[in-house]
């Protein structure tokens, strides 16, 4: 009976890991993978985590196939949540990411695509000549982003500083 309350257990922490993941817009199942890596620490395979996925949500409405855990692993591997080894030849083989690095690469992350649209943003004013209302509109978004991006760093540097302690 102990091994049925932790299998719920495992269940209920996944389901609240992607119901996260989901409340800031990333398919529910990165939450479930993140999940499941951080309880099972091992190297995994994409059809690895599917198997498991689908012991641990055997019901046909959680997407565990493998197509399903590669878009995942896709988003978790762009923001560093997920480390990937290997090869196409000998296969690749997945792994959470260290924990102190989680945080710090989405916030990087965040702040490198911020730049790419303030870089986009400031390339179209400086073609916008006549335009003032365009010109307008893109140095309200190009100053909504940097002051964005300055509130990131503040955290990072934060983080950087709770963790040395």
């Amino acid at each position: 009976m102990l091994f049925l309350a932790s299998h719920e257990l495992r269940r209920e922490f996944l389901t609240a890991v992607g119901a996260m993941y989901d409340s800031y817009g990333y398919p529910e199942y990165c939450g479930w993978i993140e999940g499941l890596m951080l309880l099972e620490t091992q190297e995994w395979t994409q059809q690895g985590i599917s198997v498991r996925l689908r012991e641990l949500f055997p019901e046909s409405k959680y997407p565990t196939s493998i197509p399903s855990v590669n878009r995942a692993i896709k988003v978790l591997e762009t923001y560093g949540v997920v480390e990937k080894t290997g090869s196409r030849k000998t296969g690749y083989k997945y792994r959470v990411a260290s924990s102190t690095n989680l945080g710090f690469s989405m916030l990087q992350h965040f702040i490198a695509v911020n730049q790419g649209f303030i870089a986009r943003m400031k390339d179209l004013s400086a073609r916008s000549k006549k335009d003032t209302e365009l010109r307008k509109a893109l140095n309200v978004e190009i100053k909504a982003m940097r002051l964005w991006n300055q509130a990131l760093e503040m955290v990072l540097e934060y983080i950087a500083s709770e963790l040395e302690e």
